[in-house]
C-alpha cells in the first residue's frame, strides 16, 4: 500500500478524534418546507433573478371565476406577476444608474463618438430621457430606505427640483411628510403640490417645511400656483381629494356640519356648483352622441 493511501486510511480511521471542520451550510440542519410554500419560492426566485424576468416566465392570461382562498398554482402565478412588475418598477432606477456609469466611464467610446449618439442608436433614446434618468437615481437610493415599496420615477421627478434647490435631504423630507400623512396616498401630483410649498423658500428648514407640507395636506396652505391649467386642475383635484378622504378628519367635518348645519351646507352647495359646473365643461367638450 502506497504512503498516499496509507495516509487516506489512517485520517479516517481517526476521524472520531478530529473536530468537525465541515462548512456551515453542510452541519447545519435545513426545515423542508412546505410544498406550497415551495412552489410560491420557486416562482418568486425565478421571476425575481433578474430585474427584468423574461415575459415567458409569466403567466398567460387565463379567465378564473373561482372564489375564496388561491390554490398553490393561483399563488405561484401572482408571485411570478408581481415579481414582473416589481421589476418594472425598479426598470429606471437601474437605467439611471447605469447610464451614468456608461457615460463617466465612457464605456461607448469603442463603438460611438459621443453619449448622445450611443443613446440614440443603440437604445433610440434622447439625451434629454437619460439625463432626466441619470439626475432621479441617486434621490432615489435616499428614498429607498422609506420609499422602496412604492416610490416611481414620476415622484421622484417632482421632487428633482427640491433636491437641486435644497438638497436631497430637503426632498426626503418632502416625501417622508407626505407618506406619513394618516390617510394619503403618495402620488406624483400631490409631491409637487408639497413640494411647492416650499419651491420659493431661500432657506429650508426641515421642521418648518414639514409643518407647511402638513398644513397643505390638511388644506390650510396652498402651493404655488401651477402656471399650466392641467397641472394646477391635477394639484388641486389631488390635494382636495387627500383631505376628504382623511379618516381622521371626517368626525371633525361631521362635528363641524351638526353644530354649524347652516356654514357646512354654504360650503358642500358651493362645490356642487363647482362640480356641476366641471361636470358640464367636460360633457360639452366631448359633443354630442
Amino acid at each position: 500500500m502506497s504512503k498516499k493511501r496509507k495516509g487516506f486510511d489512517d485520517l479516517i480511521a481517526r476521524r472520531e478524534e478530529l473536530g468537525d471542520v465541515s462548512p456551515p451550510w453542510v452541519t447545519e440542519s435545513v426545515e423542508e418546507p412546505h410544498p406550497q410554500e415551495l412552489v410560491v419560492q420557486t416562482a418568486s426566485t425565478a421571476a425575481t433573478a433578474t430585474s427584468l424576468p423574461n415575459p415567458d416566465t409569466v403567466p398567460a392570461p387565463y379567465s378564473n371565476e373561482a372564489a375564496g382562498e388561491l390554490s398553490e398554482q393561483e399563488r405561484a402565478d401572482l408571485a411570478t406577476c408581481e415579481a414582473a412588475l416589481d421589476g418594472l418598477r425598479l426598470a429606471w432606477w437601474a437605467a439611471g444608474k447605469a447610464l451614468q456609469t456608461i457615460r463617466d466611464a465612457r464605456l461607448y467610446r469603442a463603438d460611438y463618438p459621443s453619449f448622445e449618439e450611443y443613446c440614440t442608436d443603440r437604445w433610440d433614446m434622447s439625451r434629454r430621457q437619460a439625463d432626466r434618468l441619470i439626475a432621479a437615481w441617486p434621490l432615489a437610493e435616499q428614498l429607498r430606505p422609506i420609499g422602496l415599496a412604492t416610490i416611481n420615477e414620476g415622484q421622484v421627478r417632482e421632487l428633482l427640483p427640491v433636491a437641486e434647490r435644497h438638497g436631497q435631504d430637503a426632498a426626503v423630507t418632502v416625501y417622508r411628510t407626505v407618506l406619513e400623512a394618516d390617510g394619503v396616498k403618495v402620488t406624483a401630483a400631490l409631491l409637487k403640490g408639497a413640494a411647492g410649498v416650499i419651491a420659493n423658500s431661500e432657506q429650508f428648514d426641515p421642521v418648518q417645511a414639514a409643518a407647511q407640507i402638513r398644513a397643505y395636506l390638511t388644506g390650510e396652505a396652498k402651493p404655488g400656483a401651477p402656471t399650466d391649467p392641467g397641472e394646477a386642475f391635477t394639484a388641486e383635484t389631488e390635494r382636495l381629494r387627500a383631505v376628504l378622504t382623511r379618516t381622521v378628519k371626517r368626525p371633525a367635518f361631521l362635528t363641524y356640519a351638526r353644530t354649524h348645519p347652516e356654514q357646512a351646507r354654504a360650503v358642500v352647495a358651493e362645490l356642487r356648483a363647482l362640480l356641476d359646473d366641471i361636470e358640464q365643461a367636460a360633457t360639452a367638450a366631448e359633443g354630442p352622441e
